[in-house]
């Protein structure tokens, strides 16, 4: 009879566990190897709470068994873990028992009622929650402790490819790719001994499995969801292919830029970063994500840094960090170099971010500092050059007017006769007097006009008694070389508000020139008014003209383009130089026409009193 019951005992469906009344495993049925995973070997000897009572149950087992008297059965549902560390439900029963061999001992049974429950669970579940959760846009998975699905929507079984109800009583890892699934097991079993709402596997990487093997990357947000069948969990999924494109796309565009670029929060916390601002800082991507930005900036700016984050939040747009203020950044060495800031507000699903491109302007700071050294130095050879020739100019005019002045003594005969060769002498000397003094004058007032120290007397000036001087002091050098001389002007006075000594100079800088450079032929000189009231002055000339290669250059200084190595103009090269700058002073501007062998024509334009 007894061989009998022990083979009753062995072939019985559900699980068979014989224990001391401190719970050390007597006898275990091969229907308890089945179901929790030890074999015998494994479990006799060994503390049944200890192989398979979760420790949040073992002091509700302890009361149930030890509060019931010998002989008395106990009937209650429970739930174990097997030795992978998944759950399992069970209808239990257990009976102190005496021996007259053994003494006294607990006999239990244990029936896998998991799927029987996950069917009640479902029930329950879907008649209060179903219609809600159909009508979210996420995919819903409600699984019991055991990790045993008990609901899933519409669109958890669309995303995952199955057929409606396909899904309810198979275990939750098998949504999940074969690499992730042993590690599910031990996090699913945590989460239900701290219930909270949390993403799932956060900073991490998750994929889904569809029925057809395919992988794909999803979001799972964890709910606690407590029902009249107990606490369960609720995962909200969702597809995020085409966001992780997009990121992708935007990693792509991010490692191409030129500057470090770094992405921050609302909290300041580094939310992502390029391989520019590794390089820049220091710091390595995991030494940067999820810190606060703080940690890039010295530390004497970082008291005011949060208040200029929020104030960017609260008025997003882009703009340069700091504008006038010089900004500096600081290395994972320690060390601190000046920097250029632009933000700009990105706005993502997880919220509002801000990203910063950060540029290193250490050579440009160098370059910038080395300029302003120059310009000093520049500015400092200017007051030399302005002082030399200041002293010069008194120095070299007075012999020079000296030496004019007797000339013009000799050559009048006051102190005597001349012979030829004396006569013509005197004359050389007093011409390379004149051009000597004229070239003195014109590097003067080159140096004013540079130096910005050309005082200008603005005043009403009848342009016609302008010309008439002009005329009037040059047609002699134009008679001497039987050129016609032709001048003409309107009959209407024409009035500019402009500076008297300039404008004259001006003018007989350019008719100078013409008659210089007309062998055949003449000068005219010309005064008429254009549009909006202007005032028109004109030099036409026969002469040589300008060659088109040398166009380019006729208003630089110290430049004779209508000359040539054998035959060299007299006149310094300052002429139309000084012309157009006097010009510009006076708000004007000269332009030309040229054709070389033809002649030209040089035009100054002023606006009208």
């Amino acid at each position: 009879m007894r061989k009998f019951g022990a083979l009753l005992l062995g072939d019985s469906p559900d699980a068979v566990i014989a224990t001391t009344p401190a719970g050390e495993v007597l006898y275990w049925s091969p229907a308890a190897e089945a179901i929790f995973g030890y074999s015998c070997s494994e479990a006799l000897g060994k503390s049944m709470q200890d192989l398979i009572v979760p420790p949040e149950r073992r002091i509700d087992e302890q009361l149930i068994v030890h509060g019931e008297p010998p002989g008395r059965t106990s009937t209650y549902e429970s739930y174990c873990r097997r030795k992978d560390g998944s759950l399992v439900y069970v209808d239990v029963t257990s009976k102190r028992m005496r021996d007259a061999q053994r003494g006294e001992y607990i006999l239990t049974t244990k029936k896998d009622v998991t799927q029987l429950k996950v069917l009640r669970d479902a029930k329950l579940v879907e008649a209060k929650f179903g219609n809600l959760l159909e009508s979210t846009p996420d995919g819903i998975v409600i699984a019991s402790p055991t990790g045993l699905i008990v609901l899933a929507n519409s669109q958890v079984e669309a995303l995952f490819g199955y057929e409606r109800g396909e899904l309810r009583g198979k275990l939750v890892e098998m949504l999940l790719p074969e690499r992730f699934r042993s590690g599910h097991v031990g996090h699913r079993s945590k989460f239900f001994s701290q219930p909270r709402t949390r993403s799932m596997g956060a900073g991490l990487e998750l994929y889904g499995l569809r029925k057809d093997g395919a992988e794909f990357p999803l979001e799972i947000s964890l709910s606690p969801l407590e029902t009249d069948a107990g606490t369960l969990v609720m995962s909200a999924i969702r597809n995020i292919t085409d966001r992780k494109k997009a990121e992708q796309k935007f990693r792509g565009l991010l490692e191409s830029a030129p500057d470090a670029i770094v992405i921050v929060d609302v909290r300041g916390d580094i939310v992502l970063v390029n391989s520019q601002t590794v390089k820049l800082f220091g710091y390595t991507r995991d030494e940067l994500l999820g810190n606060r930005i703080e940690m890039l900036v010295p530390p004497r700016f970082r008291d005011r840094h949060p208040g200029n984050r929020a104030e960017f939040f609260v008025n997003p747009k882009v703009r340069s960090m700091g504008e006038g203020l010089e900004l500096f950044g600081l290395r994972k060495d320690g060390t601190e170099f000046p920097v250029e800031i632009s933000l700009s507000p990105l706005e993502t699903e997880e919220g509002r971010l801000v990203s910063s491109a950060i540029r290193d302007i250490t050579e440009r700071k160098r370059f910038e500092q080395a300029l302003q050294e120059k310009n000093v130095e520049l500015e400092n050879a200017n007051l030399a050059k302005d002082r030399f020739l200041a002293t010069m100019s008194h120095e070299l005019r007075t012999p020079l007017n000296a030496i004019i002045g007797f000339t013009g003594t000799l050559l009048m005969r006051l102190p005597g006769p001349l012979t030829p060769d004396q006569d013509k002498q005197l004359t050389t000397v007093q011409s390379s007097a004149r051009h000597l003094l004229t070239l003195i004058n014109d590097l003067l007032d080159l140096a004013r006009i540079e130096a910005g120290k050309v005082e200008l007397h603005l005043e009403p000036v009848a342009c016609q008694s302008v010309l008439e001087e002009a005329a009037t002091f040059l047609r002699p050098q134009a008679q001497k070389k039987e050129l016609s001389f032709d001048l003409s002007m309107p009959r209407d006075n024409v009035v500019v508000q402009t500076d008297k000594r300039a404008l004259s100079q001006i003018v007989l800088n350019l008719t100078n020139n013409a008659i210089k450079f007309t062998e055949r032929g003449g000068v005219h000189l010309r005064l008429s008014t254009g549009d909006a009231g202007s005032i028109v002055i004109s030099v036409s000339d026969t002469g040589v003209g300008i060659r088109p290669e040398d166009q380019a250059k006729i208003f630089e200084a110290f430049s004779q383009v209508g000359s040539s190595s054998r035959r060299r103009r007299e006149g310094t090269g300052l002429g139309l130089h000084l012309s157009q700058a006097l010009a510009a002073l006076l708000g004007g501007h000269i332009t030309f026409e040229s054709q070389y062998g033809s002649g030209s024509t040089f035009t100054l334009l002023l606006h009208g009193a």
